[in-house]
């Protein structure tokens, strides 16, 4: 009796045995799951330890919705990820062409169109793109859209369909696979199917055609002969059979020249660009102007552009020359030049343009100094130039320094800040002040005692010279005041002697500053000299505390100079102070000790001595120890 047949594959006849006959576990197994954060639904378990039959009716009542992924082989063999993640982002590529019927031409009967084939593993899809050409007048680009693309037969396209050398019928057109990318053949051979070498693409008839009379200059296609050797389009015999049927054809003899369309393809959108400079300064009004010079390799052209610098004065006019033709030599003024073309000898072609050298541009003179990184590769690949004969030169000129305007003499109104905001501007502005000297200054004010000495040019009577002043220096603005304390029955009347203000020094216009004021110097104001012969407490300590200022208040810097001085004469100087100690004590008072370095031959100012013996004088009894001192010098015995 012959088997019962399997039960149809339909709704509610399909059946989950169990793993054994002896299993009393009907529960339904768990194939939904998630792997690396991806949902995943895994296959019905086979049953096993069953008849023959029962296992194969196991194996066709498979779960309508499991994932599975074709090997290369064509077996099936479950993937724990699912297809579009475990592929994704992988692309088999394929190069290949189709030929296309051309009717009614006496040149072509077909044409051999590239195209590039794309399989997406993730979805298999598939896209088939034509790559475009610049200037070919058919419509390119994307041929087939991606989708999953359907076989004669109705199944869809595989991995397995694609080989090197295979024929592919999509939609009608038959397509030739001539290579592949290395993925695609690394991907094949994975999976134990090695694409073969790589196919050339068949000859084009129209390229044999534009070959055979001389139209793929510049492209190096030839075409065979048949008794060997090629069809050159580099000859001049051919160049001249070509010219020689186009006049038979009724082209104008003026137009008989080079193929101008097989240039302009393969020189399409390249263009040499130098930077030059014009020299015109030996004219009237002449100028020294940079250009920029692009010449076009599709049609030997040439135009200039201005390069507009800021501020300059000038309209803005950026061509120069209109792209045309530059001849090397103009033309004389009395030829008839209307409708005569120029000869392509006679104009400038790349050879002729080098960095360095001067080319004519219609009777001006350009300097070409430098060019751009696609110029110098276009030279070096096409003419063979070195990297030096390509180097920038060097067209700098040293900038003059603008000359400092002379300032107007000052004309005593006002300050000489405010005479020269006249000269800096049309409208005149207050000075601009020192706000940090104005806010860390403030109220820091030296004061010093003053008497009027003589001079050999100015001389005083008695009573002036008995006079005394208070001069304050404001340090936040560099201002002085001159005070006379008023005396009884002097017969002149005290009070404020100058007004606050910048002094400057005589005959200059420098003022004075507290690098000028200390005990024993003197300034003059208004053709009248003051000695400063005291200052106040606040004064020496305000200069000692900041003695890398005041150098005539840092008593280090007289030791050291009187260490100088008293070399080879230490004797001397200190017979001179024992001198001076007239009643024995070992003390001296600030006069004495001015007599003591005095009568030993010492050089000094007044007001060192006092900041040496403000510093010596420690317990302030206003005498210093003359074994102290002579320990500073270093002359203890």
């Amino acid at each position: 009796m012959a088997a019962n047949p399997p039960l149809p594959k339909l709704p509610g006849y399909t059946v989950n045995l169990p793993q054994s006959i002896g299993d009393k576990a009907f529960y339904k197994a768990q194939t939904l799951s998630y792997s690396k954060g991806y949902a995943h639904e895994a296959p019905n378990a086979v049953v096993r330890d069953l008849s023959e039959e029962t296992t194969l009716l196991a194996a066709s009542a498979g779960s309508p919705g499991g994932t599975r992924s074709l090997g290369m082989t064509g077996t099936t063999s479950p993937s724990k990820m699912p297809q579009w993640v475990e592929h994704d982002r992988k692309v088999l590529r394929f190069y290949g062409y189709f030929k296309e019927t051309i009717p009614e031409s006496n040149i072509e009967n077909h044409r051999v169109r590239k195209i590039v084939l794309l399989y997406y593993l993730e979805d298999d899809s598939m896209q088939l793109v034509e790559p475009r050409q610049d200037n070919s007048g058919i419509p390119q680009g994307g041929l087939v859209k991606r989708h999953k693309v359907t076989k004669e037969d109705g199944s869809f396209y595989s991995p397995q369909d694609f080989t090197v050398g295979a024929e592919l019928s999509i939609y009608g057109r038959v397509y030739f696979l001539v290579d592949a990318d290395k993925f695609t053949r690394e991907f094949y051979e994975a999976n134990g199917a090695e694409q073969g070498s790589p196919l050339g693409y068949p000859d084009d008839p129209v390229d044999a055609y534009r070959s055979t009379f001389g139209l793929n200059r510049g492209k190096g296609v030839t075409a065979p002969m048949q008794g060997g050797g090629n069809y050159g389009s580099n000859t001049d015999r051919l160049d001249d059979f070509k010219q020689f049927m186009e006049a038979r054809l009724g082209k104008p003899s003026h137009l008989l020249s080079d193929d101008r369309y097989a240039q302009f393809l393969a020189n399409n959108k390249k263009v040499l660009r130098f930077w030059c400079v014009w020299d015109d300064r030996t004219n009237m009004y002449g100028d020294r102007r940079p250009y920029v010079f692009n010449y076009y390799l599709e049609d030997d052209t040439v135009e200039i552009l201005e390069v507009k610098d800021q501020n300059s004065g000038r309209d803005p006019f950026p061509v120069f020359m209109r792209r045309a033709p530059l001849p090397k030599s103009v033309v004389g003024s009395g030829t008839a030049t209307v409708g005569l073309a120029l000869n392509k000898a006679s104009c400038y072609a790349p050879e002729d343009l080098r960095l360095g050298q001067y080319i004519n541009v219609l009777n001006r003179d350009f300097l070409l100094y430098d060019c751009d990184r696609f110029t110098k590769h276009w030279y070096a690949t096409n003419l063979g130039y070195d990297p030096t004969e390509l180097e920038k030169v060097d067209v700098a000129e040293p900038v003059p320094g603008l000359s400092k305007p002379a300032l107007a003499p000052y004309n005593g109104f006002g300050t000489l800040e405010d005479s020269l905001q006249n000269c800096v501007s049309l409208i005149p502005k207050p000075p601009r002040r020192d706000m940090h000297k104005l806010m860390n200054k403030d109220k820091i004010i030296l004061r010093f005692n003053l008497k009027i000495v003589e001079t050999d040019t100015h001389k005083h009577s008695p009573i002036d010279l008995k006079r005394k002043f208070i001069l304050s220096y404001f340090m936040m603005d560099d201002t002085m005041q001159l005070f006379e304390p008023p005396v009884r029955n002097s017969g002149i009347s005290g009070g404020k002697f100058l007004e606050r203000s910048k002094v400057y020094k005589p005959n200059s216009e420098e003022i004075y500053t507290y690098l000028d004021l200390y005990v024993g110097g003197s300034i003059e104001i208004h053709n009248r000299t003051f000695e400063m012969t005291e200052a106040d407490e606040y004064t020496f300590t305000y200069m000692e505390n900041n003695k890398h200022i005041f150098i005539m208040a840092d008593h280090e810097v007289l030791l050291k100079s009187l260490k100088a001085q008293i070399s080879g004469r230490e004797d001397a100087v200190r017979t001179a102070f024992i001198a001076m100690d007239k009643n024995g004590s070992g003390q001296l008072s600030g006069s004495e000790l001015e007599g003591a370095l005095r009568e030993a031959g010492l050089k000094f100012t007044r007001h060192q001595a006092m900041a040496l013996k403000r510093r010596l004088d420690k317990d302030k009894s206003g005498t210093i120890c003359i074994d102290e001192f002579l320990h500073a010098l270093g002359l203890a015995q």
